[in-house]
């Protein structure tokens, strides 16, 4: 996991204060990590554009550009005039190094964006956006300094559309918003005289990576489908949901796999059709193709029971729902509850409990207004980014892709978050490790198959090789 922040600034101060390092020394860092990056994506010789700013994110691409020059074919566009002592410096530096300064947008192999960095006030100036938009189309790979130009909170403008994005020392939350996930490309964390350990402090936002994935291996023999537990899925009005749901809790290591409904029920062989919860059931999924009326009585029936559950879907669109919630706070064994909701349920959600509108540029500060109310509840907000927060544990899972915009997809996830609960798993560890192995085996099949062609069974298969 890598600590996430709202700003970074602080961890810049606090490196130079506590182990004595100057600001020209973090500049000088930043500058190697960029031309270590950019060794690993071009060859010598490369043409490199680095449009520079006026403040200290354009005195990085100076010092790039000395770095580089001699060994690659640099140039230097100046899109604001150095005028921060440190990019005053570094221009004058590059200068002694004869790099080339241009006043026309030329075709190149990289272009490397130091215009503004994280500390924008509302939109880039109309001329500095139309620039940087012909820089990105003239190169082949776009790199963001920092983060790129124009993201800020407050801007709807102009973003600078990058391949690789750079982040200073530590990662900074904008970049992990879902409205720029196709802006900042692959991100990658560079240091700056110091490793993550002496430059960071502890986060309550953390994002996820492909390591932190554990998955329920089986390393004893002497078992039974007992001990791997058994989720009960209750079906309604679409039956399909619940079976790709309970497909994909069968494919994920759950022992036994029943689905509550009608006997009637067409399934797959390897699952169970019951009417009622079995009394061996340790663990429950519910809502996926529900129906909002059957998701109000299921969950009215649900009030006693201390199995642990994950919601999703039509329960979120039912005033059940915050009585089911408000009655967890009073209990003593309520801490596993998981909801899975999408933004538009999400908000439904907000309004049943009383927690006004869901604005998507608030979305963690609506989050964690809504565990505070229920800490005991594990909250997983699908997106282009998954968000999963526990009381005030933020943690985000950047590894989604578009493929996963299907009808089905969703039901998958519950499936595994579903099997994970009924394993044992916590329910926080159980949402995470779920989303992890949901995005993960995203990936992989989108490697194999073009993305449209993507389905929700395809996907549980997958599973099987993770």
């Amino acid at each position: 996991m890598q600590n996430v922040y709202h700003s970074t600034a602080f961890l810049d101060k606090r490196a130079c204060e506590k182990y004595h390092l100057s600001a020209e020394i973090l500049l000088e860092n930043a500058a190697c990590a960029l031309e270590s990056l950019i060794n690993t994506l071009t060859h010598k010789g490369s043409v490199i554009t680095i449009m520079c700013g006026s403040g200290d994110n354009g005195a990085d691409g100076y010092t790039l550009a000395r770095r580089l020059s001699g060994e690659y074919h640099v140039r230097i566009y100046q899109a604001k005039e150095p005028k921060s002592p440190l990019c005053v410096q570094a221009c004058e530096r590059a200068q002694l190094c004869e790099v080339k300064f241009i006043k026309k947008i030329l075709p190149c192999d990289v272009v490397v964006d130091c215009v503004v960095g994280s500390g924008l006030k509302g939109e880039l100036e109309r001329d500095i956006s139309d620039i940087l938009a012909l820089a990105e189309k003239s190169a082949r790979i776009c790199i963001a300094c920092d983060v790129p130009s124009g993201l800020s909170v407050h801007n709807e403008g102009y973003i600078f559309k990058a391949h690789h994005t750079l982040c200073m020392g530590a990662i900074s939350l904008v970049c992990l918003e879902d409205r720029v996930k196709d802006y900042v490309g692959r991100l990658h964390i560079g240091k700056l005289g110091l490793s993550q350990h002496h430059y960071e402090v502890s986060s309550n936002i953390k994002m996820l990576t492909e390591s932190d994935l554990s998955l329920p291996k089986r390393t004893q023999q002497n078992t039974h489908k007992g001990d791997f537990g058994h989720l009960a899925v209750f079906a309604g009005e679409k039956s399909g949901a619940s079976i790709l749901s309970a497909s994909a809790a069968l494919h994920f290591g759950a022992g036994l796999v029943s689905i509550v409904g009608k006997q009637d029920m067409c399934i797959p062989m390897d699952l169970i059709c019951v009417d009622s919860i079995p009394h061996n059931a340790t663990a429950i999924a519910l809502g996926m193709g529900l129906g909002v009326e059957r998701a109000s009585l299921v969950l009215e029936s649900l009030l006693d029971s201390a199995l642990p559950c994950v919601l999703d879907a039509d329960v979120f669109h039912s005033p059940m729902i915050k009585t089911f919630l408000d009655s967890l706070n009073q209990r003593l064994d309520s801490q596993n509850v998981i909801l899975t909701p999408h933004p538009k349920e999400f908000a439904s959600l907000l309004r049943i409990c009383g927690l006004g509108d869901y604005e998507a540029h608030k979305r963690l500060d609506s989050m964690l207004n809504f565990t505070q109310k229920y800490p005991r509840v594990t909250l997983l907000l699908k997106g282009a980014n998954v968000f999963i927060a526990q009381a005030q544990a933020v943690y985000i899972n950047p590894l989604g892709t578009n493929a996963l915009s299907k009808g089905g997809s969703g039901d998958v996830l519950s499936g595994l978050i579903g099997a994970l609960l009924a394993q044992g798993y916590a329910p926080l560890e159980a949402a995470l490790q779920g989303s992890l192995a949901h995005t993960i085996a995203a990936k992989k099949l989108s490697e194999r198959i073009a993305d449209y062609a993507f389905t929700p069974s395809r996907l549980i298969e997958t599973l099987d090789n993770l």
